[in-house]
């Protein structure tokens, strides 16, 4: 049984909330999943090295940086289909080059095992 991990969208001050907060609830869905495999640097955990998201340094607002971030993240979440908890995962790499230039927008969609599309949303920092 995995336990859920609620994700505010933002803090009471505006700014995005980066932790999630665990409850011994049970998860209804993968986002749990797709949540730590984001928030755990690759090689950070013993049991598996090959778990988590490469961490880059500064990487520059462009469409290769779109892409080599996609392809992180996809790495990241292989696992999901790999072991079956997931039929299939897409990420979706937006710049927003009028708005705001110091950040990719990540849309992730996975469908799930049993069906149900899984939807995630998160933010790559660049300059």
């Amino acid at each position: 049984m995995d336990f859920a991990i609620a994700i505010p969208a933002v803090s009471s001050t505006g700014a995005p909330e980066p932790l999630g907060q665990m409850s011994f609830d049970e998860a209804a869905d993968i986002g749990n999943n797709i949540y730590l495999s984001l928030a755990v640097e690759k090689g950070a955990f013993f049991h598996n090295p090959a778990f988590g998201l490469r961490r880059r340094g500064r990487l520059k607002n462009t469409e290769t940086t779109a892409g080599l971030i996609r392809q992180d993240y996809l790495e990241a979440l292989r696992w999901l289909v790999d072991t079956g908890r997931a039929k299939s995962v897409e990420v979706f790499v937006e710049r927003d080059r009028t708005q705001d230039l110091g950040r990719l927008k990540v849309l992730i969609e996975a469908v799930q095992a049993d069906g149900r599309t899984v939807t995630f949303t998160t933010f790559k920092e660049v300059v």
